[in-house]
């Protein structure tokens, strides 16, 4: 969220002291993440705040976030993963502070920066953290009710959302506001594209559906802004509120460039043998640009009130999504041939 919210700093300040008790002085707002977040500094020390918006997406991110808390509880206390975000209860018991109708979150501070960029370069390392969460699933489940997400059911959800847009944003009156216009100009153009994708993702999902397989605990969502690198070169996995049972290729298809070659870590971390599944990799390399462009859509219309919030949606979908949609196609084969090629290799040598 690179456009901060209009939220009061010396009334967030007095609700942190107050709420969290905590003595801090000055915030910087962090423009990285989907929810508004700040760094506050003081005499306790660093915190980082998260700030759920008075909104229909910031309730559901609020909910998501309280049901995170057990599983960073439990991924501590079972030994499963120790880099994860600490929350820091409020003095009352509870977990949450109110402030002008946000919903506020406070955690430890994390001495550590997003790989960003360097995401790639630290593959093998994360599919190693991967496959260590993956088989920690047993030990953690019996600690947390329930997680963040439901259990995957290779569904999607938001189809409605992106065909009734394609169906009906080209009847915009000419005085709506600018970034829908914008966005019309940018979705017609890609409605065969964005159809065509959502058409192998339903293929795969049926696929999906009919094959046993395990469910683990997934992150789901390891990408460059959720993985962080400490001053003595040590991963860190933050932003758990998309969390949920579903297949290892929930989190491994993000890995898709550098699978084949990162999959020899992933099962080190898991302990034992593991051959990925094409389909279900498949389905879920198409459904994020689609799950994506969805959430963006449903903020420009029903969320947004700021041209700011506007042209940031309106930068991400042109810049990161519409270019995912493009590259499907072309990373499926990819995938497919590499894993084809690990698979060969393996059986004369082995």
């Amino acid at each position: 969220m690179a456009t901060e919210p209009p939220i009061d700093h010396a009334a967030l300040l007095a609700a942190v002291r107050s709420s969290f008790g905590l003595n801090v002085e000055s915030l910087t707002f962090l423009p990285d993440g989907t929810a508004p977040a700040y760094r506050a500094v003081g005499p306790s020390g660093k915190c980082f705040l998260k700030a759920m918006p008075p909104t229909v997406y910031g309730e559901q991110v609020t909910a998501r976030a309280l049901a995170e808390l057990p599983l960073l509880q439990a991924l501590r206390s079972t030994g499963t993963l120790g880099r994860v975000p600490e929350p820091m209860p409020t003095v009352d018991g509870g977990w949450v502070a109110d402030i002008d109708g946000y919903r506020v979150f406070a955690y430890a501070w994390i001495d550590a920066v997003n790989l960003g960029a360097d995401w790639e370069t630290a593959l093998p390392e994360l599919a190693l953290l991967l496959g260590q969460l993956h088989a920690g699933s047993a030990s953690l489940l019996p600690e947390t009710s329930a997680l963040p997400m439901p259990p995957e059911e290779f569904g999607m959800p938001f189809e409605a959302v992106l065909t009734d847009t394609l169906r009906t944003i080209h009847e915009l009156p000419a005085d709506a506001r600018p970034g829908l216009l914008a966005l019309r100009d940018l979705l017609v153009p890609q409605r065969a594209t964005i159809l065509s994708v959502l058409d192998r993702a339903q293929a795969f999902a049926e696929r999906a559906r009919h094959r046993a397989q395990p469910f683990v605990v997934c992150h789901t969502d390891a990408h460059g802004g959720n993985v962080m690198r400490d001053a003595t070169g040590n991963l860190w996995l933050v932003d758990w509120e998309t969390a949920r049972l579903a297949p290892p290729e929930h989190d491994l298809w993000m890995l898709h460039a550098r699978l084949a070659e990162v999959l020899p870590a992933y099962r080190a971390g898991l302990g034992t043998e593991f051959t990925t599944d094409l389909d279900t990799l498949g389905f879920y390399l198409c459904r994020r640009p689609l799950e994506d462009l969805a959430a963006d859509i449903g903020w420009m219309l029903h969320e947004h009130t700021r041209p700011e919030q506007d042209a940031e949606s309106l930068g991400i979908i042109e810049k990161y999504v519409l270019p995912g949609l493009w590259s499907v196609e072309a990373d499926l084969e990819r995938l497919a041939s590499a894993l084809s090629r690990t698979a060969h290799q393996a059986e004369h040598t082995g």
